[in-house]
């Protein structure tokens, strides 16, 4: 086994695997010779990133992640990303967690959480803007399609709720908020529901909109949606005050 570090030139980008974010400074390219079912010698090449964590000197190699596997958020001299691409990190970040053993449909939103760690790293959310009557203004509501699902026997919650936001359809327009989490009950979804849109106006107290849930085909919830979306307002007020 060989291996050989090819250093990047500035500038870097930001790219994120496995819920991780790093600077990509360099890659260590891996080679190694193996043998097939004939015998016959195969070279296998491998990818590693090599990248700065903005708390840690020097570099880290993710031994564990190909190149292949990372996509890039941003580059260093840009830091800026839209509502869309954070998105698609979070949703990386519950599709990674969905594959550990013990959190089977068992993700919990925290927008102040993954928020932080961009901010740890200086990566500005860009706010989506929405063109009216031609006009740019700032997106002001976020609707939030859901679609619920029965998990199979077994499973640590009997049925999971996620948003539709990331299907080829969209039913709202704008940009999307990620929701995803198991739940056993009533009970229990409506606090998941009070929880996530309390995460979200904590996550950006900074800028005046609102969320509503919305159930894309009529279900046995569609009360407690509709009794979490009446109580938005005192939810949004009441979440400004949390410290994030």
């Amino acid at each position: 086994m060989e291996t050989e570090i090819l250093k990047l030139d500035r500038p870097y980008e930001y790219i994120y695997c496995n819920g991780s974010i790093g600077l990509h400074i360099a890659t260590m390219i891996v080679y190694e010779a193996k043998t097939d079912e004939d015998g016959e010698y195969q070279l296998e090449t491998h990818s590693h990133p090599i990248v700065k964590y903005s708390h840690r000197p020097g570099g880290t190699v993710w031994n564990r992640a190909e190149l292949t596997d990372c996509k890039v958020l941003c580059r260093e001299d840009n830091k800026r990303i839209s509502m869309q691409k954070f998105y698609d990190y979070v949703s990386g970040i519950a599709k990674t967690r969905l594959l550990e053993p013990g959190d089977d449909h068992a993700v919990i939103v925290n927008a102040p959480m993954w928020k932080s760690i961009l901010d740890l790293n200086g990566i500005e959310i860009e706010w989506p803007m929405l063109e009216v009557d031609g006009k740019q203004k700032p997106q002001d509501e976020f609707i939030i399609d859901l679609v619920f699902e029965c998990n199979p026997e077994g499973s640590k919650s009997k049925y999971t709720c996620r948003d539709y936001g990331g299907s080829d359809i969209v039913f709202n327009g704008g940009a999307n908020l990620f929701f995803l989490s198991g739940f056993n009950n009533r009970k229990e979804l409506e606090l998941l529901l009070e929880n996530g849109m309390s995460s979200y106006y904590s996550a950006f107290k900074d800028h005046q909109f609102k969320i509503v849930f919305r159930s894309i085909i009529n279900n046995e919830f569609d009360d407690i949606i509709e009794q979490v979306n009446s109580k938005e307002e005192t939810i949004r007020q009441e979440s400004y005050d949390i410290d994030v």
